[in-house]
């Protein structure tokens, strides 16, 4: 008597469970294609539930259900991911940004975008995929393309004059040399350059009070860009002091330290560098 009380209760319980599932699972199909990842992952937890039920009438007919929804779900996916490439196409397209890949990645100008339909969200990248930038976006292209449209124009915006930042690297450059007792031509890892560069670039202000507040940033992305607008210039093979860029290694290309991606133009193509060095016109 008591066992069949128990597995009675047990069946009711999850008879409500199952049932508040499909409650659930029934609003969101007011939005069938912009809810299909989240009803499959409905469907799973229902489908899960079911299992423990006894091979009754019930259990067959959830059962016959879940078959039934789950591919109504699969052309939703597909739909889903459909409209989402063409609206992500459309809207940069309309910027005047290039668009190019398959999802799950997209490559947009000298960024990169890995879509997560699962979960509903992707991850912008710093060309590709090479520098996180911001990760957990909605998978809403409105907002997607604001938010690239929006970092292009400011690299813009924000870029170093390529003749001033030659002459800054060069600074960065020779105070390395002198620091270290190193002949003029050494190559030095960019890296020493970038950090010594952040210094130089200080205001007055901070290095009279070298407070957060008066810091002034210089990342990587900004750095990296900046570096292709002087490579395109043709400034750092002008004037007597010629800037070099140096190639990584495959080794150094997987490792932040050793390493930086340069843009080598507006559709994303780009070279991994490891090493700076001026050189005289004259030697």
């Amino acid at each position: 008597m008591e066992k069949l009380l128990a597995r009675l209760k047990n069946s009711a319980v999850l008879s409500q469970r199952i049932a508040k599932r499909l409650v659930a699972y029934h609003g969101l199909l007011s939005e069938p294609v912009s809810n299909a990842f989240r009803r499959e992952k409905a469907l799973n937890e229902i489908k899960r539930l079911m299992q423990a039920l006894p091979d009754t009438e019930l259990h067959r007919m959830v059962e016959e259900w879940c078959s039934k929804e789950q591919t109504l779900v699969a052309q939703g996916k597909e739909e889903f991911r459909f409209r989402f490439g063409t609206n992500m196409a459309n809207g940069l397209n309309a910027a005047g940004l290039k668009v190019k890949g398959q999802l799950p990645v997209l490559r947009v100008g000298m960024f990169s975008l890995r879509v997560d339909f699962a979960s509903g969200t992707a991850i912008v990248f710093w060309g590709p995929e090479v520098e996180r930038l911001k990760g957990g976006v909605s998978l809403a292209p409105d907002e997607l393309v604001k938010i690239l449209v929006s970092w292009t124009k400011n690299l813009g915006k924000r870029a170093s004059d390529p003749v001033k930042l030659k002459s800054q690297l060069f600074d960065a450059y020779h105070r390395i040399l002198v620091l270290n007792g190193l002949e003029p031509g050494t190559r030095i890892p960019l890296l020493d350059i970038l950090a010594e560069l952040v210094l130089l670039i200080q205001p007055r202000s901070f290095r009279v009070n070298p407070a957060r507040a008066k810091f002034v940033e210089y990342p990587r992305v900004r750095f990296s860009y900046d570096l292709y607008r002087l490579k395109t210039s043709g400034e750092p093979m002008k004037g007597k002091e010629q800037l070099r860029l140096h190639v990584a290694t495959f080794d150094a290309t997987t490792q932040k330290t050793r390493a930086l991606w340069v843009p080598d133009n507006e559709e994303g193509e780009g070279t991994y560098y490891s090493y700076i060095s001026f050189s005289r016109e004259d030697r």
